[in-house]
């Protein structure tokens, strides 16, 4: 929630089965041997596929480039998988900082602090993953699967990604009578491990991710970055194109999906009540 991060978010997640997933991360490592780019390295969509660089090897062929995209497009197409897109915006929260910043005659970035100091800094980032988490659940019981959850890591961060995974499988942090709540229960039935990965971890869900998340961001807020040349424009608007393409035939929802307020608290009423608790309470010597 703070200024420096942008009012919106977006968090995007993959549902693919697990022996595909493994196959195709297999392939993507030769793929991207085959193309000069280290298999260490994870795919940046907006360094390869819009900068047309890596940022630790400089410049790299554009008809590598070309190669690289349109293989992994090529497989996705073929894949078996759901994509879920949500978008959460931030100000309604940032209003409610903003408002005890001004009551206690301080800084935002004081309350904003305190916030942090009580683990309540990342609630809007739990409330997606707890939403995430929820529709895996749901989907794998539509099913009669079980699956488990593989989630980038954001290492010092991986402690509220933690916390909303374990809450999302509690049914007591839902409403009776809520959706949610079943859904909760689902979640808990169905999912049985969470794991993290960094950018090194050779997952082909988390590259396709990265993919979708990137077309997402360019598409909702539209470039706002002037590139070296004409041409270099009508690639990376193709490149665009085509990834939303993609995307618009896999999304569970067939659309992005909005965090609204209401919504929000419907998904997370216990995490909402404690910000709202914290911040009325809150006092500054």
């Amino acid at each position: 929630m703070s200024d420096e991060t942008g009012r919106y978010f977006l968090l995007s997640g993959v549902i693919i089965d697990s022996n595909l997933h493994q196959a195709l991360s297999k392939y993507i490592v030769s793929l991207k041997s085959k193309c000069g780019i280290p298999i260490d390295q994870n795919i940046h969509a907006f360094d390869l596929f819009e900068n047309e660089k890596l940022k630790f090897d400089g410049a790299i062929k554009i008809d590598a480039v070309n190669k690289l995209f349109d293989r992994i497009i090529s497989l996705s197409h073929g894949a078996d998988m759901h994509a879920i897109v949500l978008q959460v915006d931030k100000q309604t929260y940032r209003d409610q900082i903003e408002k005890c910043a001004n009551k206690h005659k301080v800084r935002f970035k004081r309350v904003y602090n305190e916030l942090k100091k009580n683990d309540l800094h990342d609630v809007l980032y739990e409330v997606a993953v707890r939403k995430m988490v929820l529709e895996f659940g749901y989907f794998l019981e539509q099913k009669k699967a079980v699956g488990e959850v593989i989630a980038e890591s954001r290492r010092w961060d991986d402690e509220a990604t933690l916390r909303a995974f374990v809450d999302s499988t509690n049914t007591s942090r839902f409403t009776e009578g809520t959706v949610y709540k079943t859904w909760s229960q689902y979640s808990f039935n169905r999912i049985h491990s969470l794991t993290f990965q960094n950018k090194k971890g050779l997952s082909f869900g988390l590259e396709v991710d990265d993919l979708f998340a990137w077309s997402t961001f360019n598409t909702v807020w539209g470039i706002n970055r002037s590139y070296s040349s004409k041409q270099k424009t009508i690639r990376i608007k193709k490149r665009l194109a085509v990834v939303e393409n993609l995307k618009k035939g896999l999304l569970l929802k067939k659309n992005l999906e909005i965090l609204t307020p209401s919504k929000i608290k419907t998904v997370a009423s216990d995490r909402v009540s404690e910000l709202s608790k914290v911040l009325k309470n809150i006092s500054f010597s």
